[in-house]
């Protein structure tokens, strides 16, 4: 069987939600949230940056959060199928996400899929505590050209030596960075997928399920699609 790694972006694309603004939204100074988010739109701050303002607003600790995100959060259908396939191959599951780790592994958890391996911001400080938290960001690399939290070109480009790297995405900035840079094949929505449409970056359409995820990993692993 031919080896073959995905990679998954989690807001909006492994997970169908964004997962980080159900965290803050309702537990978080509207207003204050507002403001940073006109200082993050209007440039004056990074998505860290960003990230890390809307956090520390917060009325909850981490620990709270986690335990709301395993209850509300869910997978994309077909999120399992993908996974299992790549892993019977021997290949690689990971999520590269500008997210923090404290929602994703709850959710990941929850579906069976904990041996995704995760590469995103986490938070240091005690779960059990209210803001402000203390993070930390091993999956960044400094060479990138924004503040984008986790480096999605690393992670693929560590994936590279052992087989093909998928990318599964739907935004702009990192997400755009590893469609065009690093991936060996695409597959985009939202955002995403309109930035490689636009710019000839070939790229195949993810809908309300991961099945054309499904049908091309089974093509390249199976002994029959196998090359």
């Amino acid at each position: 069987m031919t080896k073959i790694n995905v990679v998954f972006d989690f807001d909006g694309s492994l997970a169908t939600s964004f997962v980080g603004g159900l965290m803050f939204r309702g537990y978080t100074d509207e207003l204050e949230v507002k403001k940073a988010s006109h200082r993050f739109q209007s440039e004056q701050t990074s998505l860290r940056q960003y990230q890390e303002e809307v956090f520390n607003l917060s009325t909850e600790s981490p620990a709270e959060m986690s335990t709301r995100a395993a209850d509300g959060a869910s997978l994309r259908p077909l999120s399992s199928e993908v996974c299992n396939q790549v892993w019977e191959s021997g290949g690689t599951v990971a999520v590269a996400s500008a997210g923090l780790d404290f929602y994703i592994q709850p959710v990941l958890d929850k579906a069976n899929l904990s041996r995704i391996k995760v590469n995103s911001g986490k938070i240091t400080s005690d779960t059990s505590k209210l803001p402000p938290f203390r993070y930390d960001y091993p999956s960044w690399n400094d060479s990138c050209e924004d503040d984008w939290v986790t480096c999605k070109c690393k992670v693929i480009n560590d994936l590279k030596p052992s087989g093909e790297v998928v990318f599964v995405g739907d935004g702009t900035g990192a997400d755009v960075c590893a469609a065009t840079n690093a991936a060996d094949k695409v597959f985009a929505t939202g955002r995403l997928l309109s930035y490689c449409n636009e710019n000839g970056i070939a790229v195949e359409e993810f809908g309300d399920n991961f099945e054309p995820v499904l049908s091309y990993v089974t093509s390249k692993t199976t002994a029959n699609g196998a090359q």
